[in-house]
């Protein structure tokens, strides 16, 4: 079975020699007294007389000093030397006269026990039923030795493939002690689990949980099920519930002591575990912190073939197979684990080097030990049949692919759930083979079962999960499925105008995801009065501000900070985790309902259209069967009379992404008319919505960095702001709430938060003349941290270091008489010093919170002289922030130690803000809208981050800004809004007002408002 080690809990006999008397030669006396004194490697020194001794005498004694031997080579862990010794030692022994059986037995017994450690299963059966026959022999019936003999005989059998002839040996034993018991019952299980019977496997290993809990919680056998029901777990793919149990069962191990191989055993079940799940770099680390060389010898091939299998997911073709190849040589002796090798580096390294001839005949080789050794009705033996079926699709045999494909997709209907992943693996790769023949029906009822049991998963396995390990499970294991039926439904659209609907449909489940599913349960777990939970909410939070700190300091100052980051970094991954198990009985957090186009449809009205953009890879279902660099576009738009959606289709993303997205960008910057840009990015949608008097617009990958109120119609000499009215959401399905507003939870809401015109030299303002800073040199200081402080260079001028926005204060000041003059909310206006991170922190549910500032977003272009371990180059939200008052303290001396600030809100640390009943979130500063462009995902920056605090809805900017323009179009957004309209009126209204005053977009056309 791939990937699993299991423990042997072996009953090895002490042998106490006596060493016979009378003896004239002085060598074994010598032998003996350096046995007793552990002083190995002398009588290794001496196994050359040893040997002659013995070659000579052939008596008790000789037996004796080969016993010695033997013993000495195992001591020194030269096992197979041992091993020899220990053979010569038995054969003597059986020519003996009066030789004591029970002697024999327990040294047969420990020659099995190396043995099977070596892989040489058959041997060691051998030498084990001989020991069991003369233990049957010598011993009455009801001996526990007998007994235990037996289940040791059951885990060689299991382990070498004979699983039915285990469970055969099992099923005669019977004891009262519940320490044997417990080792039938979890032998029977693991012999049930390699057969693929997991309901058989499940009773057993319960059993024996329950016995292992009745023997105490820090028993070894407590231990052992632990881990064998995460094996089980890991099967039944309970990915969250194997996990629990591995890291609770590495963590009693610690406790008992003394059992490092045991929990080198569990790293490598949870690093596969990770890797099932897409999260290689974690795999990755586990795996390469164990090595079982000098202990076992499968366990050591599993661990080879298991990073093998890892190095191969993240594209390390020629290493994986470096190590599939180790992994097979040290398994001759074992057929079914040789046959498992096989079908892995067949499926993995030939099929992707394109040896199919090789993968064939590694394929059927290892089908032919499997059907020899164990039954074609196990989802394991589907392995073979899938596999194969993948290798024939590839060399374009449609026949065999059908063939093969089939038989894994019975075997998997009947003996899986069809929410297993294996059962998906092989309904995907059918919906491919019918596609390639052009079978679209039988296609498209492949693909929803698919994405039936995609949709499961996701159910079962995100509570479990962290927000990083739920974006690396959906992208890696699920999105490129939902991608490639995209183009399956281009390819057929026309003929089957119905497939659009379950485009637009599975866009509306999956956009936006993983932050809907992140901001559901932080909901959740605030209303839910558990003040347990809310606990280790806060410690996680605290967890985090501690990390962000740490984010903030050079990498000289993290080496002398008492604070460890991977420490912090694993505590906060652990406590998440924790919350997502713990408010998991909260399933609406993950349990969506199941909207449709057609819900969508309901809300809108007459003269209304909603436009779900989806950007995707194409995808060719060949024998190569993969993306090909060519990007789609797809404007699927609905209204309140279409039967199916509506496509708009641009076969040109490549460019999209970037020739037009830098001709924009320089044609926004340098305040030139673009003559590209709305031909290129919108005529094609204009040409199907100008009936429209408003569309709601979900935009998808390039469409996040474009403003389409700023797009010029040269034919019109008109924006878009002039022609169409445009209202942008994350996801088209928030439309649903944007109708039916949920009024309640703004009855939490706290008065409005105004931050603005922040003093930047807070904290160097009563320094003295010879205390002041060269900014300018500040700017070029090599050792200055390259990740944030490097990156506020820009902002300096001269020797003023960030300068100051006097624009800012007249923002706030004006839209503070505006709330006074138009509502009852008297905000809570903060300038100067009292614009600090600290207080933005402190916020709690404000009904608006607006932050007139500097913000900033490191680009990738910005990022390319970073290391490796630059944390901002690795977490995209920390390349987004705004700078608060103490900034340049932060720049010149580092963080304040008296505050712990640094006076840069990042987006990693807005996302902690408490935010839940809070309506409108306006970010008054440059390039808030932008950050790292994760498809299906939206943006990752300042926009996720106050969406998963809580915000409603979010004003920003998608480049730099001018103050002045900005202060003015943020008034009149306020009297407008204030004065009764709705945002997005007001929000239009302002632009137009902004426009009529500063012509061109590049002043007018930076904000943009998304949300409810």
């Amino acid at each position: 079975m791939k990937g699993f080690y299991y423990i042997l809990t072996i009953y090895l006999v002490s042998l106490s020699p006596s060493i016979a008397v009378g003896q004239s030669s002085e060598l074994p006396s010598a032998i003996e007294t350096l046995f007793n004194a552990q002083q190995f490697e002398e009588i290794i020194n001496s196994a050359t007389e040893i040997k002659t001794y013995s070659e000579k005498n052939q008596d008790s004694t000789s037996a004796e000093l080969l016993y010695f031997l033997g013993d000495a080579y195992l001591a020194m862990d030269q096992i197979e030397a041992g091993l020899t010794i220990m053979e010569e030692e038995l054969e003597l022994r059986k020519d003996l006269p009066n030789s004591d059986p029970l002697i024999m037995a327990d040294l047969s017994y420990n020659l099995s026990y190396y043995l099977s450690l070596l892989g040489e299963a058959n041997k060691a059966i051998e030498k084990i039923n001989f020991a069991i026959s003369l233990y049957e022999k010598n011993l009455e019936p009801e001996d526990e030795i007998i007994t235990s003999s037996k289940i040791e005989l059951s885990k060689i059998l299991s382990n070498a493939g004979k699983e039915k002839q285990a469970i055969a040996t099992l099923n005669s034993l019977n004891s009262p002690n519940q320490n044997v018991s417990f080792e039938i019952n979890k032998e029977l299980g693991n012999a049930y689990l390699q057969l693929g019977n997991y309901s058989k496997a499940d009773l057993y290993f319960n059993k024996a949980y329950s016995i292992g809990k009745n023997l105490g919680i820090t028993s070894i056998q407590y231990l052992q099920a632990s881990i064998y029901l995460g094996d089980l777990y890991f099967l039944k793919s309970k990915y969250g519930q194997a996990e629990e149990s591995y890291i609770s069962a590495t963590a009693l191990a610690k406790k008992i002591g003394g059992l490092e191989s045991q929990i080198d055993i569990m790293k490598n079940n949870l690093a596969m575990l990770y890797w099932r799940m897409g999260i290689y770099d974690e795999a990755l680390a586990l795996i390469s912190e164990i090595n079982f060389e000098a202990s076992s010898a499968i366990n050591e091939a599993n661990r080879l073939q298991n990073k093998a299998l890892i190095l191969f997911n993240i594209g390390e073709i020629d290493s994986a197979k470096t190590y599939s190849n180790k992994a097979l040589a040290l398994l001759e002796e074992i057929p079914i684990k040789k046959a498992e090798f096989l079908k892995n580096r067949a499926s993995t390294i030939y099929a992707a080097t394109g040896d199919f001839k090789q993968a064939i005949s590694d394929l059927t080789e290892a089908k032919k030990i499997f059907q020899l050794e164990k039954s074609k009705s196990s989802p394991e033996y589907s392995k073979y049949e899938f596999n194969l079926g993948k290798i024939y699709f590839k060399t374009n045999d449609a026949k065999l692919a059908r063939k093969y494909l089939n038989e894994a997709y019975k075997i998997r209907k009947k003996y899986l759930v069809n929410t297993h992943p294996l059962y998906a693996e092989a309904t995907k790769e059918l919906a491919e083979l019918n596609w390639f023949e052009n079978n679209t029906k039988e296609a498209q009822a492949f693909y929803e079962e698919t994405f039936d049991n995609y949709f499961a998963q996701i159910e079962a396995y995100f509570p479990a999960l962290s927000e990083q390990e739920k974006a690396n499970f959906y992208t890696n294991t699920l999105r490129p499925t939902f991608e490639e039926y995209n183009s399956f439904v281009i390819n057929n659209y026309k003929d089957k105008p119905e497939l659009l609907s379950d485009m637009y449909n599975y866009q509306l489940a999956t956009k936006g995801l993983i932050m809907y599913a992140t901001e559901k349960a932080r909901d959740q777990i605030f209303n839910s009065g558990d003040s347990t939970l809310i606990g280790v909410y806060e410690s996680w939070i605290g967890t985090k501000e501690q990390i962000a700190r740490l984010y903030s300091l050079t990498a000289e100052e993290i080496e002398t900070d008492p604070l460890n980051l991977d420490s912090l970094q694993q505590k906060a991954n652990t406590l998440e985790k924790q919350l997502s198990r713990e408010s998991a009985e909260f399933s609406e957090a993950y349990n969506n309902k199941k909207l449709v186009w057609q819900d969508i449809q309901k809300e809108l009205k007459e003269g209304e259209a909603a436009i779900e953009m989806i950007r995707f890879r194409k995808f060719i279902p060949d024998s190569s069967g993969q993306f090909v660099d060519k990007v789609f576009y797809a404007a699927l738009l609905i209204d309140k009379e279409v039967k199916n959606p509506k496509l708009v289709l641009f076969e040109n993303g490549v460019d999209l992404e970037n020739k037009y997205i830098k001709n924009y960008k320089n044609a926004i910057k340098y305040k030139v008319q673009d003559k590209y840009s709305y031909s290129q990015y919108w005529k094609p949608i204009a040409a199907k919505t100008s009936k429209y008097n408003l569309i709601y617009l979900s935009p998808d990958g390039i469409y996040n960095q474009i403003s389409i109120n700023s797009l010029y119609n040269n034919e019109t000499q008109k924006y878009v702001l002039e022609e169409q009215n445009i209202q942008l959401l994350t996801n088209t399905k928030d439309l649903i709430a944007l109708r039916n507003p949920d009024n309640s939870k703004y009855a939490d809401a706290g008065k409005s938060a105004l931050f603005g015109f922040p003093n930047y030299n807070k904290g160097l303002d009563n320094k003295d003349e010879t205390q002041q800073v060269d900014a300018s040199e500040i700017a070029n200081n090599v050792s200055l941290d390259r990740g944030l402080r490097g990156s506020l260079s820009r902002y300096i001028r001269g020797n003023s270091l960030v300068t100051a926005l006097p624009g800012t204060k007249e923002e706030v000041e004006k839209i503070n008489i505006l709330y006074q003059e138009l509502t009852n909310d008297a905000p809570k206006v903060n300038l100067a010093n009292e614009a600090d991170e600290l207080a933005v922190k402190r916020v709690n549910n404000p009904k608006v919170l607006h932050i007139a500032t500097h913000g900033f977003f490191l680009e990738d272009a910005e990022s390319e002289v970073e290391s490796a371990d630059d944390k901002y180059a690795q977490n995209p939200l920390l390349k987004s922030g705004m700078i608060l008052a103490g900034a340049n303290s932060f720049i010149t001396s580092g963080v304040d130690e008296e505050t712990g600030q640094d006076g840069i809100l990042t987006a990693y640390e807005a996302m902690n803000l408490n935010l839940n009943a809070t309506e409108l979130v306006i970010l008054s500063a440059c390039e808030t809208g932008l950050g790292d462009l994760k498809n299906g995902e939206g943006v990752y920056g300042l926009r996720r981050a106050f969406f998963v605090a809580g915000a409603d809805a979010i004003i920003m900017s998608l480049w730099s800004v001018d103050d002045a323009a900005t202060q003015e179009l943020m008034t009149e957004f306020y009297k407008h809004w204030l004065g009764g309209k709705t945002k997005q009126e007001a929000f239009l209204m302002a632009q137009n007002f902004t426009k009529d005053k500063y012509k061109d977009p590049f002043y007018w056309g930076a904000f943009v408002m998304v949300g409810e």
